[in-house]
């Protein structure tokens, strides 16, 4: 992106951010980048003017807005990469081609220092354990820099190292035009021209960008009130007519209204038919479960339940389902969410607590958009956030808290652990034929699935269903609702009090006694429940203080 007064701002949409300020501007900025007066030694200052005492604290300061899941630093259980192991990764096959005297890069290395490069390739690399995609972004990070200079560097991907690959219709170059042929052809940035060559792939001779597509000259799309549509694609230009993009840049209207359970409003910056509400389902803790019509429930097992899943397809509904698997913890009888797998769109995300996430059993670096774009995987803070174009939405955690979200438009027609969400709590335990449950067991019971990792053999628990869980009474809980421990969730003047009106914390804070009174003081116990109340506050939205210390959580 270019003004008109000479700001240049880059992003490759993954982990290589870019801004390019005029001279003119030296000593006249402020932020995370500093203030461009040419001396690095008074970079860190804060919003207030002052110097911060470290990296995490100039960030803090800089902060815009709260993600879902973000903190301030790393606290607790942070990942850490021995010397030696970032050692492996400096070296020849890794990150060791960016400062290799005799490599590909070396016109480069007396233009921008390829010290710093080099470090971030291997504190990246050791972390995500020599992941190739990862690695090739870093060194590709030093290609960008070094042509952004002006500076030439000799073919350095191989089909064995960091090997491009490109979407249809299109090659890579080494040396490309940073301002390449698109459907828009008047809409160029002036001087683009003068843009020296960029790495990356390129559209095939005959062939020109729509959008992020390469498409034949012949099927460009179409241009209506200033804006460009893809061939094929429908916009609403108001919220009483739909328009598609057809062949030749023809645009067809018509007057259209938002169907049952939707209504028009800008999401994302796109007007829209959007569902109208969302129904929730939260599983948190031991784990405790709330329906998507309130009906709580608690279930102890070590089992593979169906959470939800469309049971009464309709027009216009996509079919999704969302497993559960729950294991025994340490503690005892007291289980833990230990993997959830979505199936939408034709495609599995399975997300594992505490080891790994995949797609099609395949794993990749966040964020993940598909190619069709019918799925969408992030990672908020500690938070693994999915979101799918039929409007499910998931939050996880990864540990105490899961939340699914699903739109209105599916009221009455989903099933499983999550019950009907029709509105009404009293009919939510059905079994699979649709049937009132006689029990809470036989609800449970009539949703296990077999276990979903490869090799399990072992049979499952359904922990305490149904019998006499343990229990603690009030005199053994009482200590636990202490400010120090549990009582943080519901301290109005504590790190989750601004949070009390949109979640309320009474539910969460009885979870808490229950599960850490169970768990006999335990103070993970304790902070999974924290953590639980933290993530649900995020995920609605609300802003919670600072609660973990070196000490504490």
């Amino acid at each position: 992106a270019r003004t008109a007064f000479g700001l240049r701002v880059s992003f490759d949409w993954y982990s290589y951010a870019r801004v390019i300020l005029p001279q003119a501007y030296a000593g006249a900025v402020c932020g995370l980048c500093g203030n461009a007066n040419g001396d690095t030694a008074d970079d860190f200052i804060t919003r207030q003017g002052e110097r911060a005492a470290d990296e995490t604290r100039l960030a803090e300061s800089w902060k815009v807005g709260d993600v879902p899941g973000c903190s301030s630093g790393c606290l607790g259980d942070c990942p850490v990469c021995k010397e030696e192991e970032k050692a492996t990764y400096r070296g020849q096959g890794y990150c060791g081609v960016i400062a290799n005297p005799g490599g590909p890069f070396r016109a480069c290395h007396g233009v921008i220092d390829p010290a710093p490069f080099l470090e971030d390739c291997a504190f990246d690399a050791c972390h995500y354990k020599g992941h190739r995609d990862t690695l090739c972004k870093a060194v590709a990070a030093y290609v960008t820099e070094c042509q952004a200079r002006g500076v030439g560097v000799e073919p350095w991907r191989t089909p064995s190292f960091c090997g491009p690959s490109c979407p249809r219709h299109s090659h890579y170059e080494l040396c490309g035009s940073s301002c390449p042929a698109t459907c828009r052809p008047r809409v160029v940035p002036e001087g683009c021209a003068s843009v020296l060559c960029i790495e990356g792939c390129f559209c095939d001779r005959g062939y020109v960008l729509s959008g992020d597509e390469c498409v034949p000259e012949g099927e460009c799309g179409c241009e209506y009130q200033d804006r460009y549509y893809k061939k094929g694609e429908d916009f609403y230009p108001s919220c009483r007519e739909r328009c598609r993009c057809k062949a030749g840049g023809v645009v067809e209207c018509e007057e259209v209204f938002c169907g049952a359970h939707e209504e028009c409003r800008v999401e994302e910056g796109v007007l829209g038919c959007y569902p109208a509400g969302y129904g929730r389902l939260v599983v948190s803790g031991d784990p405790h479960y709330v329906t998507f019509d309130g009906r709580a429930f608690d279930l102890p097992g070590s089992c593979a339940y169906v959470l939800a899943r469309l049971c009464e397809p309709a027009k216009r509904l996509a079919n999704f389902s969302v497993l559960l698997e729950q294991e025994v913890g340490a503690r005892g009888q007291a289980a833990l969410m230990k993997k959830v797998v979505v199936f939408a769109h034709g495609y599995m995300v399975s997300m594992e607590r505490g080891r790994r996430w995949e797609v099609d059993g395949e794993r990749y670096t966040l964020p993940l958009v598909t190619a069709d774009r019918k799925l969408r995987v992030v990672q908020e803070g500690a938070n693994l956030a999915l979101q799918t174009a039929s409007g499910l939405r998931l939050l996880y955690n990864a540990a105490t808290y899961l939340l699914i979200v699903i739109p209105e438009a599916y009221r009455g027609r989903v099933c499983g652990l999550g019950g009907n969400y029709n509105g009404d709590p009293g009919d939510d335990f059905r079994l699979p034929n649709g049937s009132l449950a006689p029990s809470t067991e036989e609800f449970v019971t009539s949703w296990k699935i077999p276990l979903m990792e490869e090799g399990e053999e072992e049979a499952c628990s359904d922990g305490c269903l149904g019998k006499a869980c343990p229990a603690c009474d009030a005199a053994h809980a009482a200590p636990y609702a202490a400010g120090d421990s549990c009582g943080l969730i519901r301290d109005p003047q504590g790190p989750f009090g601004l949070c009390h009106p949109r979640v309320s914390p009474a539910e969460y804070f009885q979870h808490c006694l229950h599960d850490v009174c169970s768990a006999g003081g335990d103070r993970q116990a304790l902070c999974h429940s924290l953590q639980a109340y933290a993530a649900a506050c995020q995920a609605a939205g609300a802003e919670i203080a600072g609660w973990r210390t070196d000490t504490f959580c």
